[in-house]
């Protein structure tokens, strides 16, 4: 590590500069942000992307072509990028369910690690390279204490993401998942929110005082950041109680025991004024780790499925911005470029190249579109082959896949990637070669991949009810054949989804509109009809207005019949 750092022989100026070294390092990487986004930007016009179809009719009729592509989803940061791994957090939660623990991992500038690599008068903030690389150590030790020492039991998939405070610390994210669920009777055996016994545990006892404790705030201290209209947004001082309880919105109440009965005190300074601390002020932990690591380690259970969503979407929202008001918002490039925030913390992070995200399993991202609607990736100069050979999609190689093997009709299109690999170059997939065998198939090894197709809006609705007979359908060999239900061709995949029992029918519609016309006016009858569009989602409705028009407009066919009543003999 001190080579790595330090040039031996030389006197090292720029890493004495302190504010200013943090200056350079923010500069340096907003020079290295800049050029890569200049790079989209200049090679816009280059690679376009379009519809095959649309492609093809336009190459044919010598018209202009494609859309540019903007902020692109391999860009780590840009919106597409996160939205990715938020649905990637999700694919987790559809697969395992909610995860059983969610921890933050905060960097202690006071670790020897980083202390003994300081120059005479420095302070660890005027390193933020050391904070960033011993940081980066510590974590990868953490995942593996967790991942392959099972401390929690044998985890099932992970997923962390780094954040940097304004101007503070690196900090992670960690979602886990455990095999074996850890039941509410257990929490007390792996996540305390007391002081330890100091008496029995002087070291704990000793780096819970230290990093642990919340605040205070409130009263003591009514300017904490934490506070706001003179409350604490993080609930502290949290209530006594004499057992863990579940069952909330939330996390659990963990057990927090009164000085009177088995619980704990001690005394902090703040301002040069004594406060006395007892369990109401405790932050949950590991005891494990965090005699492990010595830091602040919030260790949390999930309690609600409710909150899944909520902190997949914590974990994976991207970095510091500051939104304002603007005149003229530009492209997507301009307003990344207008609302980043970078801080010394993220920039040396970055420059150093260590990853934002981490996770395990593998997700693998898999196409959904119409016949001929594959979006296509070309230039100026390859478009022509581009309309005549379309490449692969993973739905298309699927489709030959299921053609090709017989173990493959067993699959449906979200499990492949457990047993197939996607080659990038030839647009097929292929077997894996290692893994779990799969029983009674011979040369089949599965992984444990997951696969994610892509959400699609209802509003597309032909491509959304296609997604869902992906979802449905094990083994199609076209897409003609996912139209084809018990020997029949229907129409469209929305008939094809009807037919197979995964639409609702609508009855409750039928039965509603019919008791209505027994007893109001026609336009009662069509406000009725507009509130089953607009909030039931029928199925069909034009099959149910041909049902019922004869009630929903029947002032309007009497006064026709009256001024022309020979037009309806």
């Amino acid at each position: 590590m001190q080579t790595a750092l330090i040039r031996g022989n030389e006197s090292n100026h720029i890493l004495k500069c302190r504010e200013l070294f943090q200056q350079f390092i923010v500069d340096m990487y907003a020079k290295v942000e800049s050029e890569r986004l200049l790079f989209i930007r200049l090679n816009q016009k280059k690679l376009r992307v379009e519809e095959y179809v649309h492609l093809r009719d336009a190459v044919a009729n010598d018209g202009n072509i494609g859309q540019m592509v903007i902020l692109p989803v391999t860009y780590t940061g840009s919106p597409r990028h996160m939205h990715e791994y938020g649905q990637d957090a999700m694919t987790y939660v559809r697969k395992y369910g909610r995860s059983d623990l969610f921890i933050t991992f905060t960097c202690n500038p006071s670790w020897s690690e980083i202390t003994e690599l300081l120059f005479a008068g420095q302070s660890s903030s005027h390193r933020h390279d050391l904070l960033a690389r011993i940081f980066k150590q510590k974590l990868i030790s953490l995942m593996n204490v967790i991942t392959k020492n099972f401390v929690f039991g044998d985890t099932r998939c992970w997923m962390y993401s780094i954040e940097w405070q304004k101007r503070g610390l690196p900090h992670a994210h960690i979602l886990i998942w455990l095999k074996q669920k850890i039941i509410p009777t257990q929490i007390d055996s792996v996540i305390s929110a007391e002081l330890p016994n100091q008496a029995e545990d002087p070291i704990l006892f000793e780096i819970i005082k230290k990093n642990m404790i919340h605040g205070p705030c409130g009263t003591f201290n009514p300017n904490s950041p934490c506070m706001q209209n003179g409350k604490c947004t993080k609930r502290y001082p949290r209530e006594l109680i004499t057992e863990t309880q579940t069952g909330g919105d939330g996390y659990p109440l963990y057990r927090r025991r009164n000085p009177t009965n088995g619980g704990y005190t001690t005394t902090i300074k703040m301002r040069s004024v004594d406060i006395d601390i007892d369990n109401r002020w405790i932050v949950p932990y590991s005891p494990l780790l965090s005699k492990m690591f010595n830091a602040h380690i919030n260790v949390e259970y999930f309690n609600s499925v409710k909150s899944i969503k909520y902190i997949c979407k914590y974990v994976n929202k991207g970095s510091d911005m500051a939104v304002f008001g603007l005149a003229n918002r530009g492209d997507e490039i301009t307003q990344y470029q207008t609302g980043r925030y970078i801080s010394s913390n993220e920039a040396v992070w970055r420059i150093f190249a260590f990853n934002i995200h981490e996770r395990y399993p593998t997700v693998q991202h898999l196409a959904v579109h119409l016949e001929n609607g594959l979006r296509v990736y070309f230039t100026e100069e390859n478009a022509q082959n581009r309309a005549e050979q379309p490449q692969n999609t993973t739905l298309t190689a699927f489709f030959e896949l299921c053609t090709s093997e017989n173990f493959a009709k067993t699959l449906l299109y979200q499990d492949v990637p457990k047993y197939y690999t996607w080659n990038t170059s030839t647009k097929k997939f292929n077997r894996r070669k290692r893994g779990a065998i799969v029983p009674e198939h011979p040369g089949i090894y599965s992984s444990d991949a997951l696969g994610r197709v892509y959400t699609v809006h209802p509003n597309n609705a032909e491509c959304y009810y296609l997604r869902l007979l992906l979802h449905t359908i094990k083994g199609p060999t076209s897409f003609l054949a996912l139209k084809t239900i018990d020997g029949v061709e229907c129409q469209t995949y929305r008939g094809a989804c009807f037919k197979l029992g995964l639409l609702e029918n609508d009855q409750n519609g039928n039965t509603t509109l019919t008791e209505a016309s027994l007893t109001c006016h026609p336009k009662q009858i069509r406000t009725l009809f507009a509130i089953i569009l607009t909030t039931c989602a029928p199925s069909n409705p034009r099959q149910l207005w041909e049902m019922h028009r004869e009630s929903l407009s029947e002032h309007i066919l009497r006064q026709a019949r009256a001024s022309d009543p020979r037009h309806f003999q």
